[in-house]
């Protein structure tokens, strides 16, 4: 199907491959990254897929006009096919991508993948992350994400952040990574933590306002409230 949109559609600029339920999310498959799923018109582009290898097929270049990317995956794990391209992707202004299974991966794919947009004036992320020694705060945004785009003025994340107890440095209090959050681009910041003991497994979820998303997963007694609506 992808294939016969940009063949059929030679001027094509915007397309909203999209569903906004949840539950009923519409994926566009590359089952073969042909070189024919190309557009030079398109600018903007909104789509669900199923792996992150999608994600780095769609910006390899075949759409070298792009400048306005949401992309959803349903899993963001190491890539099954080689991708090439380490390339610049300057056009890119806008990018927002959000992911519906936790990834273990989020280190080695997304990092490397941003600093690689140099001009993104736009930034989103909803992630569920599994970690090791410490949860996602501030300080690891600013030293992987901010520190390297200096064109960036708008940042909107949705990070739920999952540790073994006993991996974890140490237990931080909710006071504790609100402190990482000083002087950062986001005036509002809504954080929490839950830990279950006997369970042996913590959770951190930190998000902007306005809220990127539809749905909010496993609400607590420490559920914020307030600015999601």
């Amino acid at each position: 199907m992808s294939h016969h949109i940009f063949t059929v559609f030679i001027q094509l600029t915007h397309l909203i491959f999209y569903e906004s339920s949840y539950e009923h999310t519409v994926r566009l498959l590359f089952y073969i990254p042909s070189r024919r799923i190309s557009s030079s018109t398109l600018l903007v582009l909104r789509i669900s897929v199923q792996c992150f290898h999608h994600c780095l097929f769609i910006l390899d270049g075949r759409f070298n006009q792009l400048h306005t990317l949401h992309i959803h995956l349903t899993n963001l794990g190491s890539p099954e096919a080689i991708i090439k391209s380490q390339a610049e992707i300057p056009n890119l202004k806008c990018f927002v991508l959000s992911c519906v299974l936790p990834t273990y991966d989020c280190d080695s794919l997304i990092p490397p993948l941003v600093h690689r947009m140099s001009n993104l004036e736009k930034l989103g992320l909803h992630l569920t992350i599994h970690v090791n020694a410490t949860f996602i705060d501030g300080n690891n945004l600013k030293k992987d994400i901010l520190n390297h785009m200096p064109k960036l003025n708008i940042f909107s994340f949705d990070l739920h952040s999952i540790a073994s107890i006993n991996n974890l440095i140490r237990l931080p209090l909710k006071e504790d990574i609100q402190q990482a959050f000083r002087n950062f681009p986001c005036t509002q910041i809504t954080t929490r933590i839950d830990y279950f003991l006997e369970e042996n497994w913590g959770q951190y979820h930190t998000y902007s306002y306005p809220f990127l998303m539809q749905y909010y997963k496993d609400i607590t007694n420490n559920f914020p409230g307030g600015l999601y609506q």
